[in-house]
């Protein structure tokens, strides 16, 4: 018989080469998720806006709205939202501060985005 040397890997460095593996492969879903988290948050507060938006617009075209406070469920982009309008009298007269807050129905009170503007009677 002749003296054959067997090639190839053996167990210790399988094992390593796994072990790099898995961690380089771990590292990559950690970055995706990530990176998915990131655009549904984007992608949430983007709708929250326009919902936010269009309430502005909507009050601004019916005039100067009353003092207080209103909820409301909007449909925007086969989502439900919450919307949080809160007029607030302003220190010059027939003008008045307007905040809305946008929050998925889901979530409460946990509002995803807010915006607020002054509106004058002219």
């Amino acid at each position: 018989m002749s003296n054959r040397r067997q090639s190839g890997f053996t167990l210790i460095e399988v094992m390593i080469a796994l072990t790099v593996f898995v961690a380089i492969a771990t590292t990559i879903s950690r970055a995706s998720s990530q990176s998915v988290d990131g655009l549904l948050t984007l992608q949430d507060t983007t709708i929250a806006s326009f919902v936010a938006e269009n309430r502005l617009v909507a009050l601004r075209l019916s005039g100067l709205p009353d003092v207080g406070e209103n909820n409301d469920v909007v449909e925007m982009a086969g989502r439900e939202w919450k919307v949080h309008t809160k007029v607030e009298k302003t220190d010059f007269p027939d003008t008045n501060r307007i905040t809305v807050s946008v929050a998925d129905t889901a979530a409460k009170d946990n509002y995803i985005f807010s915006l607020s503007t002054i509106m004058g009677k002219h």
